[in-house]
């Protein structure tokens, strides 16, 4: 299956997230601040990643944007978990193909239609 980077600050909220996806037979890594997402995932190149947008460090927005700013990481999809109003988050970072805003708490149903929607197709 995938390799899935979680960047989460809030440990139970991340181990959560690595148990469902594991349990669905991805491949989890967790990152705890958006220093991290940048760095972590030039090396580990996920499929996707799972990032809160408050997090220490530098923020998951910008993180994000980092990772766009760089040709080898720009192409991997992000869902973005919140717990701000979407409505404030969305002047933070805008949906796109490639990315997706989710409330926190995320219901499961939605957060894993979120990530077979991103993923790339299955060879």
């Amino acid at each position: 299956m995938a390799l899935i980077m979680i960047a989460e600050d809030t440990v139970e909220i991340a181990e959560l997230l690595k148990h469902i996806l594991q349990a669905r037979g991805h491949q989890v890594v967790t990152v705890s601040d958006g220093l991290q997402m940048v760095e972590k995932a030039k090396d580990w190149k996920p499929h996707l990643i799972l990032a809160d947008i408050m997090m220490p460090g530098t923020y998951g927005t910008a993180a994000y944007k980092a990772l766009q700013a760089d040709p080898d990481t720009a192409d991997i999809p992000v869902v973005f978990l919140t717990a701000v109003p979407l409505e404030q988050a969305r002047k933070l970072i805008s949906e796109g193909p490639k990315v997706r805003l989710l409330k926190k708490p995320v219901e499961i149903p939605v957060l894993l239609k979120a990530i077979e929607e991103l993923l790339p197709p299955k060879n």
